[in-house]
């Protein structure tokens, strides 16, 4: 049994022969090996469409094959109302849990000068070029695109421990969904062929476990508090992501296409928060508005872009940054 589409060939094991079942498919890969220049002997039979390439350019026709069917998966979950119910399942277990810890730490002797503390934690991406969360323009012949990072979100629950002389210590988890906007030009004086298409949305998830240690000063006035806190973490992006589509002009079509990929399956980035925040009382919520920062430690993402249209096709790719920034707003669940 063959787990995977591709595998030597039969006679030559010089050359490796993907196969495709599916005529879109083959076309998209056809698209990317010439993208990407990777010479292929293409044959078909009995429905099937089959390349052979060389050994020596494996590793780039392994890559072509995986974006592939990256392009053309279906979701983890097909079913919308599947999906909403697993939401909906998720959302409900958090809330129970939520309440056995409130009612928990009601009826437990918690020590007052040295508090447990859980928040809720909601944020809105706020794209500020100051900060790194700036357009970027992946560029490679007369093909250019701008990524220009959009409003995104962040959902997640935190828990704190309060130290002794206002330091605090804490963790939790949180889910991140990042968006771009995408401009994709192609500009070929000799063909004169000029081009501008735009992906108004490319949306990235990731699930990330921050640890951070931070000060908090009392403001005096209603058990306000001026706090700061920086730290690290590990986020895991839980797939590589792509648009594309296919456009209809008056001269040739094209197929445009964008990629975000991901050097790692786990990255390490580096927190800073800084707000202000009303105390939680017994019975009483408090809450916390504040702005924050995140970058990941070295290159951890990537931008690809393809144009094709007939014989003719070109590809840019560069790293790409994931800094956000944006306003951070917590409810503070009572002790």
């Amino acid at each position: 049994m063959r787990w995977v589409n591709h595998a030597p060939h039969p006679a030559d094991n010089r050359y490796e022969v993907f196969r495709f079942r599916e005529r879109a498919h083959a076309d998209a890969f056809q698209a990317r090996c010439e993208a990407a220049s990777i010479p292929f002997e293409k044959h078909e039979e009995d429905g099937e469409v089959m390349f052979g390439i060389s050994r020596a350019h494996f590793r780039e026709a392994l890559r072509a094959n995986h974006l592939v069917h990256a392009e053309f998966r279906t979701p983890f979950i097909p079913h919308r109302g599947w999906r909403v119910g697993v939401l909906v399942f998720t959302g409900a277990v958090l809330l129970l849990a939520l309440m056995g810890w409130c009612s928990t730490a009601a009826a437990q002797a918690v020590d007052p000068g040295l508090p447990w503390e859980l928040d809720v934690v909601g944020r809105v991406h706020v794209p500020l070029a100051m900060l790194g969360m700036e357009p970027q323009v992946v560029e490679e012949g007369a093909l250019s695109a701008m990524w220009e990072p959009k409003t995104g979100t962040e959902f997640g629950l935190r828990i704190h421990r309060r130290l002794r002389d206002g330091w605090t210590l804490g963790g939790g988890l949180e889910w991140v969904r990042r968006e771009h906007l995408v401009v994709a030009s192609y500009v070929n004086d000799t063909l004169g062929v000029a081009t501008r298409d735009t992906f108004p949305q490319l949306t990235s998830l990731a699930y990330r476990l921050p640890l951070l240690g931070g000060i908090r000063i009392p403001l005096g006035w209603r058990s306000w508090e001026l706090q700061a806190s920086a730290g690290m973490g590990l986020e895991w992006r839980t797939s590589e992501n792509v648009v594309s589509m296919q456009v209809q002009t008056d001269g040739a079509d094209h197929i445009v296409q964008s990629y975000l990929g991901r050097a790692r399956f786990v990255s390490v980035p580096v927190l800073a928060e800084f707000g202000v925040q009303r105390a939680a009382s017994k019975g009483q919520a408090g809450w916390y508005v504040g702005g924050f920062w995140s970058s990941p430690v070295g290159r951890g993402a990537w931008a690809e872009n393809t144009w094709q249209s007939g014989f003719v096709a070109e590809q840019g790719r560069d790293w790409i940054s994931l800094v956000v920034t944006g306003i951070d707003l917590r409810l503070v669940l009572p002790e």
